[in-house]
């Protein structure tokens, strides 16, 4: 199986192009969105429109599991995007006595923004020599062999056929394969959606002198949201703040640069970063959040394959896309040197998913509806897979250097949930910090914020 059709053109569906190509397969890669891109890294975020990305100009990092990634399929990556003033980060700079601990060694992140890391990675497609780029095209619907089980052998598109013996779908959480899979008279996937009833504001910063790895984040648990200030490539941050979709006074104010600036200054430890920095365009918003899981069935068609977002989508406030997509395009590309078959590839592809993503969308539904509740005040329900809250976690990894290395390997998707949320040492240990105070004593409530905030 070397025909490889990709539909989208965001990371995953790069990813799995590049990874792909390198491996000896023939790549053909359909992107919806056709305009050019830009020739420089200082025209990719004025530049570029990704109208089919709605996250495209939002904060971005990506987490160690990804960096892990690419610096194994294709370290030159990491390097032209250090080029391009990104760089690594040692999440254990400030903690140094903490790297005696295992696995500790794995913990450095790498941070740009997202179109930047978009920008670099189409580059790589664009060079590699089996891959097809065709951008202004968009699937509209699979081919499939009529007898027995049904089993695809291309798609249609708005300029035509094109034959394929994998076609992988990387169109992201919107994805339309249930349409296709209907036109083509065979089994949708099942999809389940859990709404995060959350919004987040973005605003983005730049200053003359660049960030290095040295620079940390800086991230505020404020009892009704969150604040999360993110230094990237180039003397270029973010701040954002994470708040409930049904507080409208607090939206209100957020969507607009004056509001969000003075929002911004009303939080003392974010207010410095700020102080040699510029705001660039305006605030950023992104709403209708959802974890999302999307199952193909035994009996769709043989050889169709769902990646990155298109599969397991989880809310983007804890970072995990990036990572995800990258570690599944990695997975994909292994699978179609190890199974013959399309069937083969089909059940261990879901095999796959199963065990290494959906654990991810279901921590992430557990993480959300804590968040929301401490947010509104209220105590979170208990599930029988937390034995502690994730608050308390935080609080103990602040003292507990076992702790704060496990709570980084588990926050950088290097160890599973089931391996940090059920690990006896860190289940005794936060149980020994309880009573410890909070941080967040000196904090504003909601009132007091919003009083601070209003520009006068």
């Amino acid at each position: 199986m070397s025909s490889i059709m990709v539909a989208g053109g965001s990371l995953g569906g790069l990813a799995v192009a590049l990874f792909a190509a390198r491996a000896g397969h023939d790549v053909v890669l359909v992107e919806a969105d056709g305009q050019a891109v830009p020739a420089g890294v200082e025209e990719v975020w004025h530049g570029w429109k990704r109208r089919g990305v709605p996250q495209f100009r939002q904060l971005h990092g990506t987490q160690a599991l990804g960096r892990a990634i690419l610096a194994e399929r294709a370290p030159e990556i990491l390097d032209r995007l250090r080029a391009a003033g990104a760089h690594d980060v040692d999440l254990l700079a400030s903690r140094p006595h903490a790297r005696l601990r295992p696995g500790a060694d794995e913990l450095v992140q790498f941070r740009c923004r997202r179109p930047v890391l978009e920008w670099v990675l189409r580059a790589a497609v664009d060079a590699e020599p089996n891959v097809v780029l065709r951008p202004s095209v968009e699937v509209t619907g699979l081919l499939v062999t009529a007898r027995g089980r049904p089993r695809v052998t291309g798609v249609t598109t708005t300029l035509g056929e094109l034959p394929a013996d994998v076609v992988v779908d990387a169109t992201g959480r919107r994805s339309r394969v249930a349409e296709w899979c209907v036109r083509s008279g065979t089994a949708p996937p099942t999809t389940c959606t859990v709404d995060t009833r959350q919004v987040y504001f973005t605003q983005w910063f730049r200053r003359d002198t660049g960030f290095t790895g040295s620079d940390p984040m800086l991230r505020v648990e404020l009892p009704f949201a969150t604040l999360l200030v993110l230094p990237v490539d180039a003397g270029w941050l973010s701040a954002t703040f994470f708040a409930p979709a049904h507080d409208r006074e607090l939206r209100a104010l957020l969507r607009n640069t004056d509001g969000f600036l003075h929002a911004l200054r009303s939080v003392p430890p974010a207010s410095t970063w700020i102080a040699d920095a510029r705001p660039v365009g305006t605030v950023q918003i992104m709403g209708k959040l959802a974890n999302q899981l999307r199952r193909l069935s035994s009996r769709s068609p043989a050889g169709l394959l769902s990646v990155a977002d298109a599969a397991v989508c989880t809310n983007p406030t804890w970072g995990r896309g990036a990572a995800l997509a990258l570690a599944h395009a990695a997975a994909l590309v292994d699978l179609l040197d190890t199974c013959e078959e399309p069937a083969m590839l089909a059940v261990a592809s879901t095999a796959w998913t199963t065990e290494n993503l959906e654990p991810w969308f279901h921590d992430t539904v557990l993480l959300d509806a804590e968040t929301n509740a401490r947010w509104v005040g209220a105590q979170p329900v208990r599930s029988p897979e937390r034995p502690f809250d994730h608050m308390d976690v935080v609080r103990t990894a602040r003292t507990d250097p076992t702790v704060h290395v496990a709570y980084l390997r588990y926050r950088n998707l290097l160890d599973s949930p089931a391996a940090f949320w059920h690990r006896t040492e860190i289940i005794d240990s936060v149980d020994a910090s309880a009573g410890v105070p909070s941080d967040s004593a000196d904090l504003p409530g909601r009132e007091e914020f919003l009083a601070r905030s209003c520009p006068t």
